[in-house]
């Protein structure tokens, strides 16, 4: 578990290294637990920020046709025990999160980190079609990377998963909770073993 919260992303590595990936792609379906939240006052600059714990429990189920064959072994329940986010002044304002993560799947183990940004939109105008607003309230939007750490497969060995989410919540002004639904979209990674 030495390289667990370490991504594939130095470039030199990445143009020199040998791997194969598989697509992921995943519907998210679960619930988000408040379990702390604090409220902070700054002098100077002068600020209010409320930051929240959460439990983030969602079910990880596949998604045809971006899903591949390997993929299938990922479908199961990913669990974030300690979601932390920070808000600008309260739970309806933009906010930035992180959580280590737990993959439970079918004969196979993956733990990492997820982080990211809370009430925005990046679909929005003018390059996108306008489905979102920049402030765009109840979305996480951010990136997910880990690694295999069990597995009962010898073509999972040495893997990593590293992908996007996008989950929607029900915003609330002291930190939401309630059921969520979402998107991931990413690929496993494996260590070419010619």
């Amino acid at each position: 578990m030495a390289n667990q919260w370490t991504c594939p992303e130095d470039p030199p590595t990445l143009l020199t290294t040998t791997v194969c990936l598989s697509a992921l792609s995943k519907d998210m379906r679960g619930e988000l637990d408040l379990t702390d939240r604090i409220e902070k006052k700054c002098p100077k600059p002068e600020c209010r920020t409320l930051t929240t714990v959460h439990r983030l429990l969602v079910e990880m189920a596949p998604h045809d046709p971006c899903d591949s064959s390997l993929a299938k072994y990922f479908n199961g329940r990913l669990v974030v025990e300690r979601l932390v986010t920070i808000f600008d002044q309260d739970g309806n304002h933009r906010g930035f999160h992180a959580g280590d993560f737990q993959w439970f799947g079918q004969g196979v183990q993956a733990a990492g980190r997820i982080s990211g940004m809370t009430n925005v939109g990046t679909h929005r105008k003018p390059v996108f079609e306008p489905c979102q607003e920049c402030g765009d309230r109840g979305v996480m939007e951010g990136r997910l990377c880990g690694s295999v750490v069990e597995t009962e497969f010898g073509e999972l060995k040495g893997c990593q998963v590293i992908g996007v989410y996008r989950i929607r919540f029900d915003p609330q002004e002291g930190g939401a909770q309630g059921s969520v639904e979402g998107t991931f979209e990413g690929v496993i990674v494996c260590p070419c073993q010619a």
